[in-house]
């Protein structure tokens, strides 16, 4: 071994490397495994290298995806959100009635001072509106139909009905079909003919009113009494009566005809007036 070792170190110092002898043959064979193992080497850690970067490309083109799919998202909740709030439909009336027809073709009659609103989009899944003051509705069948109230909601199919509301109190008179009126102190369904009235406290049928005269007379009655009659009688506001405290009135009002009465009683007394949708101006 030795030998052999100073036989090497010989050669070494000489430059040269014995081509034949079988220690130094085998020694040259081992070293080009060597060699072809160090290059694959090499070449597998450049591809490594190569994938990594390709890898770290992937993820950058996948977060890229992510970010751009949850702007998309927030973009169409948006636009969506948008379109929903532009598509809120609101319908008032002031002095007169108005005639209105829904998307599905339900028609609506509005009452004077009264609001209705719904929302386009919401409508086509589902019939709901909500509504301020008094309405006739006649519905087309099909989904359920709400009416919704701040006293409480009105649920049908397909009928005809009358919702009137003021404050935490609603009337419901259901003339064809049947209608269900529910509110925080329970529910009711109605047929054809029926009505109920409902407050906070009860529900229960409506009081019928007493029939009046189509004539009612008057001797030296303060014309403050009779005012207070014809706006109970007419559901109109008289303006200005303050300034005739002093007068009385002798005569006659029509119960079934309000430019008649006010011309007998007003007129009589010289009294000019104006009448504009529900209120009676005097000047």
């Amino acid at each position: 071994m030795e030998n052999r070792k100073e036989l090497l170190e010989q050669y070494m110092e000489d430059g040269k490397l014995p081509l034949k002898g079988e220690l130094f043959v085998r020694k040259s064979v081992v070293g080009g495994k060597l060699e072809e193992f160090r290059e694959k080497k090499r070449a597998d850690a450049l591809t490594s290298r190569q994938n990594t970067v390709g890898g770290q490309k992937w993820i950058l083109r996948r977060s890229n995806r992510v970010y751009w799919g949850i702007a998309a998202m927030f973009i169409l909740l948006f636009g969506t959100g948008t379109c929903y709030f532009a598509s809120e439909e609101k319908i008032t009336s002031e002095a007169v009635a108005v005639d209105y027809r829904l998307p599905d073709g339900s028609s609506v009659k509005l009452m004077q001072n009264s609001t209705l609103s719904y929302n386009k989009v919401s409508w086509l899944w589902g019939r709901k509106l909500n509504l301020l003051g008094s309405a006739f509705f006649d519905v087309t069948s099909g989904k359920t139909f709400t009416v919704r109230t701040e006293a409480g909601d009105v649920t049908v199919l397909g009928t005809k009905f009358l919702v009137e509301q003021e404050g935490k109190t609603i009337t419901v008179n259901c003339e064809e079909g049947s209608v269900k009126v529910e509110t925080p102190i329970g529910e009711q369904t109605l047929k054809a003919g029926e009505s109920v009235r409902c407050d906070e406290n009860e529900i229960g049928p409506v009081q019928e009113k007493e029939e009046l005269p189509e004539v009612l007379g008057y001797e030296d009655d303060p014309l403050v009494n009779v005012v207070a009659d014809i706006q109970h009688i007419f559901d109109v506001e008289v303006v200005g009566c303050e300034k005739y405290n002093e007068l009385y009135y002798n005569g006659t009002i029509l119960t079934k005809d309000l430019h008649e009465t006010l011309k007998r009683v007003f007129g009589s007394l010289g009294i000019s007036y104006q009448l504009n949708g529900q209120k009676v101006i005097l000047e």
